[in-house]
């Protein structure tokens, strides 16, 4: 963590992903990070590296995250957004 991009519920920050943009045009201002409680803590500064973060930390909590309920919870989100995609194509 190198303490740049936004923190979550500070002054005593808690777990999760948080994701600011400050507008659409400007994908450069993106800012993320993510805290999981196993201990994991991670932060990223533009656009791209934004996108990353989101991508890693959703699949630190559904696959790598030692703590079960983390991972139980992860899998049941991941799961209502796969049937939200598949029944919004029919």
């Amino acid at each position: 963590m190198n303490g740049i991009g936004p923190t979550i519920g500070n002054p005593r920050p808690g777990y999760g992903l948080r994701v600011r943009l400050d507008t659409a045009k400007a994908k450069s201002l993106g800012a993320a990070d993510f805290t999981c409680p196993c201990g994991q803590a991670e932060d990223a500064v533009g656009y791209a590296a934004t996108e990353q973060l989101v991508i890693r930390a959703q699949r630190h909590r559904r696959d790598d995250c030692p703590i079960p309920e983390v991972r139980e919870q992860a899998a049941r989100q991941y799961a209502a957004l796969q049937h939200s995609l598949s029944s919004r194509r029919k």
